[in-house]
């Protein structure tokens, strides 16, 4: 009788390699979505610098320029609501196209208006106004949106590279809007409606299905501010979403009256304004050092733990600004607060959105930024008055008190915050309003014990909101049983396909359709059908009537190349098909994205190497299993893929080094088997 072999060691790492999900950056859909909304934010934070500067200049009078911010401001939080229901009713990808094309109308309009000089301020409050509404409609649908382009595991990471992002586009935003001012006072403008039109191409060629899904329930749909309630009701349900709304709208606040101080306080200290602007540098650092640590100290010390060591750490740094003599010691301070509160607010976020159910997440997000937008005013005036009645230290040392009290807040409600104990991959979604909990299960004798020893985790799961709080393991006996009993075909039709499963077959339509097996017709509709299918079984119905792909002819062939450069710059670029390739290729993606395949490629010669560089961008390159690869590109701040290296020690096999510099962004390879049945 044959006896089972022990693993390796080295098969149990290849193992919990593989198990890892693949990186972000090699998910085209989120290089889209992640570009586009950095270039908005860049755009946004040039005109916000801009506005202003223009009404301060058109009629000296500092309410006129706090009156056009007050109109983005306001039409954002009428919007906000509408957007999240929308978000959940209405085609995602329809409402994220419109609102950022409305946005690039209002921001040309406004470009046309002060390039024909003596613009009408009333007409500049109003498109002020009109930028803000759709500001808040696509507000209400980011967070939806996100939910189907990024994994459950992944959401951590997202939405720390998201605040990475972020963080650089202010960083940049505020000089490039000044730059842009200095040579021409429409020019900010029109940099901003070019940044919305480059989000809008970014938003339409998202190839996933962004939702919401169709309505199922009984009877007719109910009304808008019905569902407004509706979500409304969930949170209420929820005492975690409860707690960290509340809990985040008056960190909000507590943050915005510092800022307004902090500039104060670099005054006083005799600091000039540059001074003010290396120290915000410095600040805006510190953010995208948090956001790259965040999902890290996640994994490694809980999400709990982080969130209690920011809140004291940031305590600690708002007393020790108080006492640091020297403008550029309070810029370290501040480094040091923003790379905790990023963390904090990585965890709070991500929780949240595995908590709610698709169907749920825009009204969630409507709530959860309405909240914090309606009371972050708050924050300055009541700082500014603190300031005058007490003096700057003085001030800053009562927010100190409640930021204390805030960070305290979080232990006395342990209980509501008990789902930070359970790992993000297994919080279960909340019940909707109005679904009735589950029945009770009748234990054995024989399950008596396990229940007992599973109620604490199940009373922390009910604490949390919850929902469901029965184990992940319930009726395991009675599931493994049937799951026996199913046919092994059909368990394997309906195992999820990926990306590469999807590639392999309509590389089998592409050669049909090329050997005259399927008509040319037929060619979008086959690849449609792939490219839509969900799982294996419809990944065969697909494929149907279609051969196996055969081995592929000479790969290095005596022909002209078809390009030597790509280009992706506030948009994308593709090279695929049977393109031949020079000896040397550049790509480069700067805020903006491109993708590379090579699995059907031709080669000049032998020895081809691609230079790939990166910067805000991402560049995908697809290398078949058939060639020799190397990898020697180097990630800043960014991801530089290395798992497409392999040799091969054929005669004759081309050989491609892949190198260059991935900043901000990602350069990755994704291997495609070729000459292989996707059934194996």
């Amino acid at each position: 009788m044959a006896t089972a072999q022990p693993r390796s060691e080295e098969d149990e790492r290849t193992e919990e390699v593989d198990a890892r999900p693949p990186s972000l950056w090699r998910n085209l859909d989120y290089m889209y979505w992640w570009t586009g909304n950095g270039v908005s934010t860049l755009g946004t934070s040039v005109s916000t610098l801009a506005f202003p500067l223009l009404m301060l200049s058109a009629t000296g009078s500092v309410a006129q320029a706090g009156a056009i911010t007050a109109c983005h401001m306001i039409g954002t939080l009428v919007m906000l609501p509408v957007g999240g229901v929308l978000a959940d009713r209405v085609s995602r990808r329809a409402l994220m196209v419109s609102a950022s094309l409305g946005q690039a109308l209002a921001m040309a309009a406004v470009a046309l208006l002060v390039y024909r000089g003596d613009p009408v301020i009333l007409l500049l409050d109003l498109l002020a106004l009109a930028g803000g509404l759709a500001a808040g409609l696509r507000s209400g649908v980011s967070m939806s949106a996100l939910r189907r382009i990024v994994p459950k595991e992944q959401v951590p990471t997202a939405t720390a590279q998201g605040m990475g992002r972020d963080m650089v586009a202010h960083l940049l935003g505020a000089p490039l809007g000044g730059l842009l001012y200095s040579l021409s006072r429409w020019m900010p403008f029109l940099f901003d409606a070019l940044s919305f039109l480059f989000v809008t191409l970014a938003s339409a060629l998202i190839r996933r299905p962004l939702g919401p899904d169709r309505y199922t329930g009984e009877g007719p749909r109910p009304g808008l501010f019905t569902e407004m309630a509706d979500g409304l009701r969930m949170v209420r349900g929820s005492r975690y979403l409860v707690f960290t709304i509340v809990w985040g709208a008056l960190l909000n606040v507590v943050a915005e009256g510092f800022t307004l101080l902090f500039v104060v306080l670099v005054q006083h200290r005799g600091g000039s304004p540059t001074d003010v602007g290396t120290a915000t540098s410095l600040a805006l650092v510190g953010g995208l050092l948090g956001a790259t640590a965040g999902p890290a100290l996640m994994r490694r010390m809980g999400a709990r733990r982080v969130m209690l060591v920011a809140a004291w750490l940031f305590v600690a740094c708002f007393a020790a600004v108080v006492w640091v003599p020297r403008p550029w010691q309070i810029g370290l301070v501040l480094l040091v607060a923003m790379t905790s509160m990023v963390p904090l607010n990585v965890v709070i976020e991500s929780y949240q959105v595995r908590l709610v159910p698709d169907a749920y997440l825009g009204r969630l997000a409507a709530v959860v930024r309405f909240s914090i937008q309606a009371v972050q005013w708050t924050g300055p005036l009541g700082a500014g008055f603190l300031a005058d009645a007490l003096g700057v230290r003085h001030a800053v040392l009562v927010l100190a008190v409640c930021m204390a009290a805030l960070a305290l807040a979080l232990h006395v409600a342990r209980r509501r915050l008990s789902i930070l104990d359970i790992p993000l991959a297994e919080v279960r979604e909340i019940d909707p309003p109005g679904v009735p909990a589950p029945a009770p299960v009748v234990d054995t004798a024989a399950n008596d014990r396990s229940k007992e020893d599973s109620s604490g985790e199940d009373e922390r799961r009910a604490e949390a909101g919850c929902g469901r709080v029965d184990d992940m393991t319930e009726h395991s006996g009675h599931h493994d049983q049937n799951k026996q009993m199913e046919p092994a075909k059909a368990r394997g039709s309906e195992l999820l396909a990926s990306d590469d499963d999807r590639n392999r077959v309509a590389e089998k339509v592409r050669a049909a359709v090329a050997a005259g097996r399927l008509e040319i017709d037929d060619l979008d509709a086959r690849l449609a059908q792939v490219y839509q299918a969900r799982t294996h079984g419809e990944l065969d119905v697909a494929g149907r009537g279609l051969p196996d792909i055969g081995p592929r002819d000479a790969l290095v062939v005596d022909r002209a190349p078809t390009s030597r450069f790509a280009l992706g710059m506030f948009g994308g670029f593709e090279r695929q098909g049977e393109w031949v390739v020079p000896p040397r290729f550049t790509a480069w993606s700067m805020w903006g994205g491109g993708r590379l395949d090579l699995s059907e490629a031709r080669y000049a010669k032998q020895e081809t190497v691609i230079r790939a560089v990166a910067l805000f961008g991402g560049t995908e390159i697809i290398l078949p299993d058939d060639i020799e690869v190397e990898v020697r590109g180097f990630g800043l701040f960014g991801v530089f893929g290395k798992r497409g290296a392999r040799k091969h020690n054929k005669p004759g096999t081309p050989r491609v080094l892949i190198k260059g510099l991935a900043m901000f962004g990602g350069v990755v390879t994704k291997t495609r088997e070729m000459n292989r049945s996707i059934d194996k």
